[in-house]
């Protein structure tokens, strides 16, 4: 069976449904980790990513729950924030070798800024 996007968005559905994306994506943007909010449902936090891979809107959520969600006091965009403070917002992720999503997002968001702030 070819595995199309409406597929892999059925199957996905069944184990993290639209419930618990809410839940998850309400924790974060409270400050909870992903791998936190995640491990409640019994998930990977990889779950979560692999639903953004494939769905836009999910994607743009949870990259704006990270930027909500995370430390004001730290400095975001180095690579030091990723390493030692566990930050997984996309500036702090960009910082990673291989992470292009976050890249991506980044740059369809507030060009030109060296930071990002968070939206009501």
């Amino acid at each position: 069976m070819h595995r199309t996007i409406h597929w892999y968005r059925a199957n996905m559905d069944a184990v993290f449904p639209a419930h618990m994306r809410e839940h998850v994506l309400a924790a974060m943007a409270s400050g909870t980790p992903l791998d936190t909010a995640m491990d409640e449902h019994g998930l990977l936090d990889e779950v979560a990513y692999g639903r953004a891979r494939r769905d836009p809107e999910f994607r743009d959520r949870l990259y704006q729950a990270l930027v909500k969600g995370r430390d004001p006091s730290l400095k975001h965009g180095r690579g030091w924030t990723y390493s030692h403070h566990k930050c997984r917002c996309p500036e702090c992720q960009t910082t990673q070798p291989g992470c292009t999503a976050a890249r991506r997002w980044l740059e369809t968001q507030h060009v030109g800024h060296t930071s990002l702030t968070p939206t009501a």
